[in-house]
This record gives structure tokens, sequence and C-alpha cells, in this order.
């Protein structure tokens, strides 16, 4: 089984990706817009938000704090406010909590005979 990386820009209406096949980078489509590094960092930093929310048990203050560390004076500016940072972590770790599966089986559920 052939394993690939694909990348792609976050701009949803830009085409633009690359692949990495396990040997080499392959460029599929190029930007259609110029490069915004605010942008780039905002993302950067949700991303990292996200993957922690959905990888650790810490709060999300502990996240955002370790987060915000990791980010420099000088890119303070487009980093989201506090409560709009919680209530992303909160969302993604309450998805990661309460996982329901898709069938459940009559057999599967138990009901404790007092009920």
């Amino acid at each position: 089984m052939e394993s690939h990386t694909i990348w792609r820009c976050c701009k949803n209406n830009c085409g633009d990706h690359a692949r990495f096949d396990g040997a080499i980078y392959i460029k599929v489509k190029d930007h259609i817009h110029t490069p915004n590094p605010e942008e780039t960092i905002a993302i950067e930093n949700k991303s990292k938000e996200v993957n922690s929310a959905t990888t650790s048990h810490d709060s999300s203050r502990r996240i955002i704090h370790e987060v915000l560390l990791s980010i420099s004076k000088d890119d303070g500016t487009v980093v989201p406010n506090y409560s709009s940072s919680q209530r992303t972590i909160e969302r993604k770790s309450k998805k990661k909590k309460y996982h329901y599966h898709d069938r459940v089986h009559y057999d599967d559920i138990h009901i404790p005979g007092e009920l």
C-alpha cells in the first residue's frame, strides 16, 4: 500500500495543493492569491489548539497558554481572543469525550435490573 501526504491551501477558493509520495514532493496546482503571513499564523495557532484539545486532557486555559508561548510577541495581533479560543478547545474536547457509535445493537445495551 502506497502512502501519500497531501497539503492544500487553507483558503477555500484556492485550489493549490502539493503531494509527497514518500520520496519526492509534487506540486499539483499553484496559488491564485498572494500570501498572507498573518492569516497563516492564525491558522497555525488554531491548528495547535485543536490538536492539543483532541490529544490531551489539559484544561483549555493550559492549552491556550502553551500555544501562546510558541507565538512571537510581534505576531500577537493575529491571535484570536481568549473566549474564542476557549470555545474552540471545549467544542473539540467535548467531541472527543462523547464519541457515539453509529450503530447500536440491542444485545449491546445493558439495563440494570432495578430500572
